[in-house]
């Protein structure tokens, strides 16, 4: 059953996962722009809570791609981890980011695995 996919299913977890590291992104944004105005630790700042606000959408989407699928979340999950890590990389390159190829393939290795282990877990927990 691994080449069953639901699109729904994935397109619900990219939409979960992109308002979820809006949000988490935002909110970060918010405390950490009243905690220091050196402009060094607000760049660390900001680099740590982009890579946590990522991983947390990747999650989310994750979950909620694990939950509406009918088989195998855990394919779902992936699907919808490299799907984030695919819009990332799109607004990379348009943006002019000068990521090297192997980050970049780190980038979606991490996405597959972390949003396969959030599928799994939201296809047990329906």
């Amino acid at each position: 059953m691994l080449g069953v996919i639901r699109l729904g299913a994935v397109l619900t977890g990219l939409a979960a996962g992109s308002f979820t590291s809006a949000a988490v992104y935002l909110i970060g944004l918010v405390i950490t722009q009243g905690e220091s105005t050196i402009r060094a630790a607000n760049r660390q700042s900001a680099g740590a809570l982009l890579t946590l606000a990522l991983l947390t959408g990747i999650a989310a989407g994750g979950v909620m791609a694990g939950r509406l699928a009918p088989v195998n979340g855990r394919f779902h999950g992936s699907v919808t981890g490299l799907g984030m890590a695919g819009l990332v990389i799109v607004i990379a390159r348009f943006s002019g980011s000068p990521a090297p190829t192997s980050q970049v393939l780190l980038l979606a290795v991490i996405a597959a695995l972390v949003g396969g282990a959030a599928g799994w877990w939201g296809g047990r927990h329906r």
